[in-house]
């Protein structure tokens, strides 16, 4: 009900005569189409205004609007149609004005349509918008030269590969060159022919963008740090292994786990920047995570797990008792029972190598858990060493037949590829993000998330687990 207090907040005098008036309409006016999201196909709830002088100014055409917005009003606790309702309440605002002209009036519904491209009152206006959806113009902000260029490339691919099917029109341009020889607000000027812009990829530059409060929504390729200021017209989508730690973090709470140990290693960037996420993660959900190193040149952990599972003690126990006792007693290890999980951040080399060392030194009854770089060894090959072990697969990652192929490894290229075609899919279904509904209902992508605190997208892993050699999910 949140939503609908903030409408009320918006417009209170507004809010409050329409409430009464949609409480009285529906019994006066005729009964709404079967599916009132959608616009009907006869001509019964035309809007036309009337002919003459200042038709959108009339009386009769502000009436007509508040009884249409009757037709919406029905289970408004829906998040759908109440976003449409909201969509209504914003026309009529829009046209409530004590000295109304036509010049004013198709201003305030030219203004209203930057923010409702999709609400069904556009076809209201086809002398204005047209009846068919307008195509829309993309620019895209990349950096054509230097060494991310390939990236870029990558990207672009992914991005053509969708663009054709969706009714989208994009130019391309050059990041480098666009602030080469002045500030973004300068070259302003270059986008005010599209309506949306997708990019910057650069860090620095999406730091430049939200600096320069841009007026046309942008969709950057990349995150700025959270600390940083941004804007309403500034959404950011990036793929981040931090997303993936986030899911494994998930995944392990819905299990209803509090206790566990980490095992990451510091050969990748990768295994760190996931370690600290999850670490941040669990903090909020309340859990423990003992952190231990492992190190990728080794093949022999017993000294790391014995350590983490606090055999060494159990030993230590062992002997004490036998001191005591004054002769040997038959004695096997125990490792320690506050442990309810293990995570694994490493790839799929040392995976191999610690999933049976961990069964070997007493852990094989916890659950183990990892991303999918625990599939990213150039031998990718998925054996029986792995068994058990539950994981995330980031959207990109191919499974066919329940066995993840060869062809199908979690690549940078597969990703950026991922990414492009994902920002297009964003644009088309908001409308160049101007639909915030379906943004915040999630109706956009099933793999991605929007925060509208952080103004972020965050992809949505799948889970899967390891189990004779094959992918299960």
């Amino acid at each position: 009900m949140a939503e609908r207090i903030h409408y009320g907040d918006r417009y209170p005098l507004l809010f409050g005569s329409l409430m009464l008036w949609l409480s009285i309409l529906p019994a006066l006016a005729e009964q709404p189409p079967p599916h009132s999201l959608i616009w009907p196909s006869d001509g019964g709830y035309s809007a036309t205004p009337p002919a003459g002088q200042n038709g959108y100014c009339h009386p009769d055409f502000r009436n007509r609007l508040i009884s249409l917005a009757a037709t919406a009003n029905s289970n408004i606790d829906n998040p759908e149609r109440l976003a449409l309702f909201g969509g209504w309440l914003d026309l009529i605002q829009g046209l409530d004005q004590e000295s109304c002209t036509e010049p004013a009036a198709i201003a305030a519904i030219k203004a209203w349509h930057m923010s409702h491209r999709s609400h069904p009152a556009v076809l209201l206006f086809p002398e204005l918008f047209g009846t068919e959806p307008q195509a829309l113009n993309v620019g895209i902000l990349l950096p054509l030269q230097g060494e991310i260029a390939a990236l870029s490339h990558v990207i672009l691919e992914g991005m053509t590969s969708v663009v054709q099917a969706s009714g989208i029109g994009i130019t391309v341009i050059d990041s480098i060159e666009f602030v080469r020889n002045g500030s973004i607000q300068k070259e302003a000027d270059r986008l005010g022919g599209f309506d949306c812009i997708i990019g910057p990829l650069e860090r620095e530059r999406v730091e430049q963008f939200a600096l320069s409060q841009p007026t046309l929504p942008v969709l950057t390729l990349n995150y700025l740090p959270t600390d940083r200021p941004t804007s309403l017209q500034l959404f950011q989508i990036a793929l981040r292994p931090e997303d993936e730690a986030y899911a494994v973090a998930d995944l392990i709470a819905e299990a209803g786990h509090t206790q566990g140990i980490l095992l990451y290693t510091q050969a990748h960037p990768w295994s760190e920047r996931m370690a600290t996420a999850l670490l941040d993660r669990w903090e909020q959900y309340g859990g423990h995570l003992e952190t231990h190193i492992i190190h990728a040149e080794q093949t022999d952990f017993s000294s790391i797990l014995k350590a983490a599972l606090q055999l060494s003690e159990s030993a230590h126990r062992h002997k004490k008792i036998e001191r005591l006792l004054g002769h040997p007693v038959r004695f096997q290890p125990r490792r320690r029972q506050d442990i309810e999980f293990i995570v694994m951040l490493v790839d799929q080399r040392l995976g191999r190598m610690l999933k049976p060392q961990l069964e070997f030194w007493y852990a094989g009854g916890l659950p183990v858990y990892s991303s999918s770089k625990l599939l990213s060894a150039n031998s990718f090959t998925v054996n029986q060493d792995l068994d058990g072990v539950q994981l995330t697969l980031p959207p990109w990652v191919t499974v066919t037949d329940a066995r993840m192929e060869t062809e199908s490894e979690p690549t940078l290229e597969q990703s950026l590829h991922f990414l492009g075609a994902s920002a297009i899919r964003i644009v088309q279904a908001s409308r160049c993000l101007s639909n915030n509904a379906l943004l915040l209902n999630q109706q956009l992508e099933s793999t991605w998330v929007f925060d509208e605190t952080t103004r972020r997208f965050h992809y949505r892993s799948r889970q899967a687990v390891i189990k004779d050699d094959h992918i299960h999910h």
